[in-house]
Parts: C-alpha cells; sequence; structure tokens
C-alpha cells in the first residue's frame, strides 16, 4: 500500500502511526527485508527522515532493488569499476541534459544507497568505445586516484583495418583539436599535447588485425589518431577514416586497468575478455 507523508519526521514514527497495530519490531524487521520504500528509493533506516508530502510504499513483499546501469567489474567502500557500453558518453559538460554513464550511475546510487552515495569522474572514454571506467566515491579518492594515474596501466583491444607496418612499436606525437572538435597530430607548439600509445600486434589476417594498445598518456581520441596516421584506423571509425564498419561499432574497448588501491595500497589489476565480435573471420595469428 502506498500513503503521502502528512508531516516531517523519521520514517518508523510515521509507519508506527499509519499502523498502530504494529509492533516497532515488526516495523524494523520489515525495512530490514527492504519491503518500504520512500519516493520510489528503497528505505531500510527507520531514523531515516521523511517530508511532508513524500510517498511511502509499504510491501507485501520485498522490493527488488534496482538494476545497475551497466556490469559492475569492482564495489568497495571508495571506488566502482564498471563495463562502460558502446554508445553512451562518459560525461557531459552539462550532466544534467545528456544521457551519460556518469548520470546513469548517480541515478543508480540514489535510488540503492538513499541519496548517500554517488560517483566521481575519474577518467573517460570515448562515446563510441566501450570497456573499464573507474569511478571514485568521494572527491578525495577522486583526486587521489587523479593524481596517481599516470602510473595507471590502461590497455585495450583495437581491431584495426589493414596491418600496422610493425608487429610492435611506439606512436608518439603531438595532437591537436581543430574548432570542429577532430583531433589531429601536428608539430609541437601552442595547443598541442604530448601523446603516447604502444601495440603489439596479436592476431593479423588480410583486412583487420587485432592490436593489444597500452597508452601512456590519455588524450582525447589518442589511439584513434595514431591508428589513423599509422595507415591502419579502427574498424567502424568512419571520423578518422574506416572504410568499414564489421562490428557496427568502434572496435575499440577498454580491456585493462591495473593501479594502486588509494587507501589500502593494494596493486587492483581489472581485466575483461576480449569481446567476442571482436572475433570477427579472417583474422589469425600473428
Amino acid at each position: 500500500m502506498r500513503f503521502t507523508a502528512q508531516a516531517d519526521g523519521r520514517l518508523l514514527d510515521l509507519l508506527q502511526a499509519r499502523f498502530p497495530e504494529a509492533s516497532r519490531t515488526t516495523l524494523r524487521r520489515m525495512l530490514g527485508h527492504g519491503r518500504v520504500g520512500v519516493d520510489g528509493a528503497i528505505a531500510r533506516r527507520g531514523d531515516e527522515p521523511v517530508r511532508a508530502g513524500q510517498e511511502i510504499e509499504v510491501s507485501a513483499r520485498a522490493r527488488r532493488a534496482p538494476e545497475p546501469p551497466c556490469r559492475i567489474v569492482l564495489r568497495d567502500d571508495h571506488l566502482l569499476a564498471v563495463e562502460k557500453p558502446p554508445g553512451i558518453l562518459s560525461v557531459a559538460r552539462d550532466p544534467a541534459l545528456d544521457d551519460t554513464i556518469y548520470r546513469r550511475l548517480n541515478e543508480y546510487l540514489g535510488r540503492t544507497s538513499e541519496g548517500r552515495e554517488r560517483v566521481f569522474i575519474v577518467h573517460r572514454l570515448d562515446r563510441e568505445a566501450s570497456g573499464l571506467m573507474l569511478f571514485a566515491l568521494s572527491a578525495e579518492i577522486q583526486e587521489a586516484l587523479q593524481r596517481d594515474w599516470k602510473r595507471t596501466e590502461k590497455r585495450y583491444w583495437a581491431l584495426v583495418e589493414g596491418r600496422p607496418p610493425e608487429r610492435e612499436g611506439t606512436v608518439r606525437g603531438w595532437l591537436r583539436e581543430n574548432a570542429i572538435h577532430r583531433v589531429y597530430c601536428a608539430p609541437p607548439g601552442a595547443g598541442a599535447r604530448l601523446a603516447v600509445t604502444r601495440y603489439r600486434l596479436r592476431v593479423g589476417g588480410a583486412g583487420h588485425s587485432l592490436l593489444d594498445i597500452r597508452i601512456e598518456t590519455g588524450r582525447k581520441n589518442q589511439i584513434r589518431v595514431h591508428m589513423a596516421d599509422l595507415g591502419c584506423p579502427i574498424a567502424g571509425d568512419r571520423k578518422y577514416g574506416a572504410r568499414g564498419d564489421p562490428l557496427g561499432r568502434l572496435a575499440l574497448h577498454a580491456y585493462l586497468l591495473a593501479f594502486t588501491h588509494p587507501v589500502s595500497r593494494e596493486r587492483i589489476r581489472l581485466r575483461l575478455p576480449l569481446p567476442a565480435a571482436f572475433r570477427i573471420s579472417g583474422l589469425r595469428g600473428g
């Protein structure tokens, strides 16, 4: 059943007033079993403040917890790591106006933690890319992770058109962004930022190659620009010269993050498997 709070008060007191025949022990048990919600969010604390006008719902069965917006890879009291699907922004300049993974996670945490938790951006992935994203659960942890980000190992799978000139190599160059937000290689100078990308051929074929890529810098579109500059743009990347789109998406997947936990100082290594779609026909061991 549902009812609207007529006055401000603590949740347990409002429940007791609504159900005078129930003991406070019974009401606490209902809260603990997830059978009470406030404005659509599960509420488990009897001392949670409720404002007049908020809607309280009591279910005969435990309420199902909201589903996360994407797969959660790691969660503790300080960090949240997820697998971002392709086609969604990491974050936007105006988060209130865009559908982003940042916004989805904050909405999810708002429902599951009664508004006590939120995420803080540590890094970004291109909208079209997929894979591991790491978020902090406080501003202090965000600052610590970003301060140590250069020492974080970041690896990607990239399915590219053609084959790179060497089985293994490093692309080092300066990147600049133009007025229409296209990033390009440029001479050192004002506005240009150094970018370093290392690659290794894992599987090669006549039309496509699978590369294991490690970045030492985190510039916008860095991998995409560097692969195009090598003459082997990422499959599906029309923006940077790809001719085909065999996966129906950008074939770039962030599969590994290795970093030092900012609190425990433990070395954390997160790894995702190669997406099945990347195993296209015609590839063979390089």
